[in-house]
């Protein structure tokens, strides 16, 4: 069975949702509205070209009582607006469409009215790798550039408080680096290690966390058999914690393109979790990251 569709039953759950995007005058964002309204998942505000999403709803056949539209002259004036209706409580979540992710978390941070009070803003994947036993989440391939170890204590509590929303129980974190052993000229094994003593010490999140581990052994336990590497967290892990964002935004594309995943992304530290698609993304993965949202929000 895919194992996307727990993300559905999940979000099968908290019905009744308003969404607003910002700039949803996209074919593939409107198919993926489509699915979510078919399975009456949530309601939707579009901000947009009027006329463009006009003739993409009659494509479509979107149900007007699901849908509402707003005229946006540009990307950037739609994300303002989906914001905007998303602060003022006219929308429950917000949606990036295709304006850019830079433009859409630059008006994040500098409000940060919509920011949890403590939190920093990440990105969240989650994918079915057809090769791995359970759905994966990763973090943080999109936003953080080259995090401090303070910026990962916050990274893994925004992960770890999406997971443990969601699946109700403790995630075990793999912390990756190039190797398990700790290197003083590497700085991704001595945070790796010092977020681990942290752990151990009650100082981060809930969470059952080893590091530093390579990727093999995080996947495999066959491989961390060979190493003779003693750890629950190997072949079983349910978060990779990577170094850094260009480690993150290549084993995310790897996962896409050459294993086969389907993914689904969010922004989180805010208020609510932001739907978050890229361009390159197909109307499947756009409809999984509104379930995955819809999932992980917490609703009273």
């Amino acid at each position: 069975m895919h194992k996307f569709t727990a993300l559905e039953k999940m979000s099968a759950a908290k019905r009744g949702l308003t969404i607003a995007i910002a700039a949803a005058d996209d074919l593939s964002i409107m198919q993926a509205v489509k699915k979510a309204t078919d399975q009456q998942m949530a309601s939707f505000i579009l901000y947009g070209d009027s006329d463009r999403l006009k003739q993409f709803m009659q494509e479509e056949q979107l149900r007007k009582e699901s849908v509402s539209c707003v005229h946006a002259e540009t990307a950037d004036r739609a994300a303002d607006m989906a914001i905007e209706s998303w602060k003022a409580g006219e929308a429950d979540m917000l949606m990036k469409g295709i304006v850019s992710t830079d433009v859409l978390a630059g008006k994040l941070l500098k409000d940060k009215t919509m920011l949890k009070s403590g939190h920093i803003l990440s990105q969240l994947a989650i994918f079915d790798v057809p090769s791995y036993h359970k759905l994966l989440f990763l973090t943080d391939a999109g936003i953080n550039i080259a995090p401090s170890l303070e910026v990962k204590k916050k990274i893994l509590a925004n992960a770890v408080n999406v997971y443990t929303q969601m699946l109700h129980q403790e995630p075990k974190v793999a912390a990756l680096a190039a190797t398990e052993k700790v290197n003083p000229a590497m700085s991704a094994t001595t945070d790796a290690a010092l977020l681990r003593v942290m752990q151990e010490r009650g100082q981060l999140a809930a969470c059952e966390l080893d590091g530093p581990i390579a990727l093999d052994s995080a996947l495999s336990a066959q491989s961390a058999a060979i190493k003779k590497l003693d750890s629950s967290v190997a072949g079983d892990v349910d978060i990779l914690l990577v170094p850094d964002i260009e480690s993150g935004n290549m084993l995310y594309k790897s996962f896409t393109y050459t294993a086969g995943a389907v993914s689904a992304s969010l922004l989180v530290g805010t208020k609510t979790p932001v739907i978050l698609t890229s361009r390159a993304d197909n109307s499947t993965s756009k409809y999984y990251a509104i379930c995955f949202a819809i999932a992980a929000a917490s609703v009273a």
